[in-house]
């Protein structure tokens, strides 16, 4: 595999694709509460129930991919995720509509699977170059899936969003059988040893340990944010409509961009230096939210550097992991993204509780301590992260595999 040409472009696309699955809906929370008779921010509770349905995908799809062929993985999760995207496009109660969700979100893994292939298969001087890549167009999908669904919503009713994804997805599998190269060289692991593999990674590893915290930090302050976004521009003093909200999702482009900033300098070695401005980019960002009032400009810059942020922390914290175990890419996206996405749903249960009680000022006061928190306990492990990393740099390629073997 890593003599072969990646097509990076194409597993770009299914991550963009897969991982729009899970950002439709944020847009038009506002809507489908009217539509649904829910009050407040309980709507809110749909994008919950997702993404747990997206850490049930993590924790049993997405370690598959180290013992069977990520090419097969990803074409069967397109098309299911395609099917629960039409019970979403078809049903009308709440509870219907939560099942679909939840089936969305677990086969919404497709994008990690995305992931995992191209780490799996690039060379190690260039890895976090190509996972940048690949993570373009999983940001670039997070950034049209909001701009998208809030536009069709407006002409059509949001069941014709998902409808649309459906057949979008349908047609991505079709063309991923056809060009994408299958993998080889897999050895057979049941699916008990996978799991315990990630959890002994997760033990030895400290590493792992830490990027996986600062991981959870992350995404709950993006879930705490795009969670009730929806809510607050739709109210005083905004007052925008579903395709006007689902626009801010261009704002995500800082994320793209920020994105291959931050693999090129991770290849280079720069990740303490990445992890501390990203950080610091939520927490400021988040502040200056619960500042401001009624700036419409000001709204839409900070959203450009809270997503900066975030993305700037996704990308420094996978370009480490993946050098800890050749061949386990899956084992320890499995672990790591467990724990982002409970904090994407700690994040969004809380800002939908905190939206409840006192209203979009909670929500920014939540996101600021996230993102105080996280430089906070990075810099607390400073020292000690970078003597992990030396450790990593000075193990050979035979005792790399004796490690993954442990």
């Amino acid at each position: 595999m890593a003599h072969k040409r990646i097509p990076t472009l194409l597993l770009a696309i299914v991550a963009g694709v897969g991982v729009a699955n899970t950002y439709y809906l944020q847009p038009l929370l506002h809507i489908v509460s009217v539509a649904l008779h829910l009050s407040g921010g309980n709507a809110g509770f749909l994008i919950t129930v997702t993404q747990a349905g997206f850490v049930v995908g993590l924790g049993v799809l997405l370690p598959l991919g180290d013992r069977f062929d990520r090419r097969f993985l990803i074409v069967l999760s397109l098309l299911l995720a395609g099917l629960f995207d039409i019970g979403a496009g078809l049903v009308t109660g709440t509870i219907p509509l939560g099942v679909s969700l939840i089936g969305v979100g677990i086969f919404s893994v497709v994008a990690q699977l995305a992931v995992t292939y191209v780490a799996a298969a690039a060379p190690p001087e260039v890895r976090s170059s190509e996972i940048a890549k690949v993570m373009a167009g999983l940001l670039a999908g997070i950034v049209l899936a909001r701009t998208y669904s809030g536009a069709l919503a407006d002409l059509a009713g949001y069941h014709s969003v998902f409808l649309v994804a459906a057949a979008a997805s349908a047609i991505l599998a079709l063309v991923v059988w056809l060009r994408l190269p299958a993998e080889s060289d897999k050895h057979a692991i049941a699916f008990v040893d996978m799991w315990r593999d990630g959890f002994r990674l997760l033990q030895r590893e400290p590493i792992l340990r830490l990027r996986s915290f600062l991981g959870m930090l992350s995404f709950g302050a993006f879930s705490i944010f795009w969670t009730t976004m929806a809510f607050a521009l739709s109210a005083h003093p905004y007052h925008l409509s579903s395709g006007l909200i689902g626009l801010f999702g261009f704002a995500g482009l800082a994320g793209v961009l920020s994105a291959r900033v931050v693999g090129a300098l991770a290849d280079r070695g720069h990740t303490a230096f990445t992890t501390v401005i990203s950080f610091a980019l939520i927490a400021l960002s988040y502040f200056a939210f619960f500042l401001t009032h009624d700036s419409i400009v000001l709204f839409v810059v900070l959203t450009a550097t809270l997503d900066a942020g975030i993305q700037g922390a996704q990308l420094s914290n996978q370009s480490l992991i993946y050098q800890l175990a050749p061949g386990a890419q899956g084992r320890i996206t499995m672990v790591y993204m467990v724990f982002y996405f409970l904090g994407g749903v700690l994040g969004s249960s809380l800002a939908s509780i905190l939206y409840g009680i006192g209203g979009w000022a909670d929500v920014t006061i939540a996101g600021t301590i996230a993102g105080v928190l996280g430089l906070v306990v990075w810099g607390a492990l400073a020292l000690r992260e970078r003597r992990w990393i030396q450790a990593i740099d000075h193990v050979d390629v035979t005792s790399g595999m004796e490690r993954q073997s442990e």
